[in-house]
């Protein structure tokens, strides 16, 4: 038989490591890529060489020749993101970003 403070002491431990994994998953920030594509408001022309930067990332994506754009490794929620282009100017937009993949229209 067995000793009664051994399986305490076991599930114990049991409990103490299924709740340390759990909170470091509650902790990590959960991450997706955002797609796009940036639109001439006047004219809804696509904007190509426009450049994009959301403020939580350092890097910056540029539009391709069709106006669209891949940004990988984008935090969910609320994100600010700033575009700058030729003949535009600097345009900044409030976007949401959802897990599992977001698709965006932006004009300026």
């Amino acid at each position: 038989m067995l000793n009664k403070g051994l399986i305490t002491s076991v599930l114990l431990l049991l409990f103490i490591s299924i709740g340390c994994a759990s909170s470091s998953s509650l902790t990590s920030e959960e991450m997706t890529d955002v797609i796009g594509v940036v639109i001439d408001e006047d004219s809804y022309d696509r904007v190509t060489n426009a450049q994009i930067k959301f403020a939580n990332k350092d890097e910056v994506v540029t539009t391709s020749e069709n106006g669209t754009f891949t940004a990988k490794g984008i935090s969910v929620g609320m994100q600010t993101i700033t575009i700058e282009a030729q003949g535009f100017g600097t345009v900044e937009k409030e976007v949401e970003v959802v897990n599992e993949g977001t698709r965006l229209q932006i004009t300026i």
